[in-house]
């Protein structure tokens, strides 16, 4: 109705300028075929005259006429999206995170926070398709064939892993991938899985045809005040609903005190982490630890951390936008205050790329395994049922020297 209208009243622009004005009205304005468009990952307003629009291999900008006519106008369309995840924005709540339909996360500042000259800052990131494939993940450069064959023999028999990595680096795009393996590969009758989000964002196979099951898959999210639920009380009431494999998707703050207690007592624990590094990461792990308040000492919280995940995957976004996991560490221990371990397998850079204007377009490298792993995880990996000539095609040395 809106739009017959539109064409009635105005015979100056034709069917482009009835579209554009019923999205400023009723829909998302210059947004809306950004956001329906599959292949753009995430959308960033740095103001109303510039919004980057981000693809896996590159970053688009509207600017100029192409972006927001004005501050109020790029203003009423985030206000709108936040609406839609029933949550509202003004001079009293300047600074919110919503989540609209199918998961896609809003995260937006306005005036006072931002000057009212810009209009609006917000960061907008869509949902992960779930469904990425094992030769999507060969074909891009993200890892090679023996590194998830690593992972996913890992995770299928009891061996936690956590993925590390900053933002847009793909951890979420390996976590499904490496959930959907388990739902294929798992041979155990008891293969629950129990996923806890702040926002939705995984959605797993339904059913394994392999086994000719179905998938056992428990999803759950945190609830916002009032009433808080919080990403460690999830955790500590998955304990009570057999699961198999934990997955707190991406744990910030006291919840991965919760995760690491589960993991350190024989649960498998497959969760997401911010840090710049394998080694790192279980730094960052022991700090958010310290949140829960539990008194105990830096390095009584690492160790505790390093058998709850013995298998650290550190993943990268690199200068010409390819992501690839540049590092599979494994935690042995902690001697004076620091982790023990070795790397498993590692990216290499062999060569950067760039075009006249000096900007990188390519990284040439190759993925290369850098040891074999500890004695201590071939046996729990043997003794959880792997046959020796699975364990003997991937690491043939480590075979041999226990021979």
């Amino acid at each position: 109705t809106l739009k017959s209208l539109i064409e009635k009243y105005t015979e100056l622009g034709g069917q482009e300028l009835t579209e554009r004005l019923y999205q400023d009205m009723a829909g998302l304005g210059i947004l809306t075929a950004y956001l329906h468009d599959p292949q753009v990952e995430e959308v960033n307003i740095d103001g109303f005259d510039l919004v980057e629009i981000i693809y896996p291999d590159r970053t688009e900008f509207l600017f100029g006429k192409d972006a927001f006519s004005s501050p109020t106008a790029a203003l009423d369309i985030v206000k709108r999206m936040v609406r839609m995840g029933g949550l509202v924005m003004d001079i009293q709540s300047p600074m919110v995170d919503s989540y609209m339909e199918g998961g896609t996360r809003i995260s937006a500042l306005i005036p006072p926070i931002v000057p009212s000259e810009r209009g609006v800052v917000a960061s907008i990131r869509k949902q992960s398709q779930s469904n990425i494939s094992r030769e999507q993940l060969l074909s891009s450069g993200s890892a090679s064939v023996d590194m998830l064959d690593f992972l996913t023999l890992c995770l299928c028999n009891g061996v936690s892993i956590a993925l590390a990595g900053g933002t847009s680096s793909g951890k979420t795009t390996d976590e499904a991938f490496l959930l959907n393996e388990y739902i294929r590969k798992n041979e155990d009758h008891n293969n629950r899985i129990f996923i806890i989000e702040d926002s939705r964002e995984l959605q797993l196979l339904d059913y394994d045809v392999m086994g000719n099951r179905p998938a056992r898959v428990v999803y759950t999210v945190t609830k916002d005040a009032p009433n808080p639920v919080t990403m460690r009380d999830l955790i500590i009431k998955s304990l009570r609903q057999d699961p198999h494999l934990i997955v707190p998707a991406e744990v910030r703050d006291s919840a991965a005190y919760e995760a690491a207690s589960a993991g350190e007592t024989g649960h498998t624990i497959l969760t997401a982490l911010h840090s710049d590094g394998a080694k790192d990461a279980y730094a960052r792990l022991v700090s958010m630890c310290h949140m829960a308040g539990t008194g105990l000492s830096d390095e009584l919280l690492l160790k505790k951390c390093v058998k709850a995940w013995p298998i650290m995957v550190f993943k990268k976004q690199l200068k010409d936008n390819s992501r690839k996991i540049m590092e599979i560490f494994e935690a042995t221990g902690v001697k004076d205050g620091a982790v023990v371990g070795k790397t498993i397998y590692r990216f290499v850079i062999q060569e950067t790329i760039r075009d006249e204007q000096g900007h990188i377009t390519r990284v040439r490298g190759q993925h290369r395994r850098a040891s074999s792993i500890s004695q201590k995880l071939m046996d729990k990996l043997r003794d959880n049922g792997v046959p020796m000539e699975t364990l003997t095609a991937l690491f043939p040395k480590a075979v041999e020297a226990k021979k």
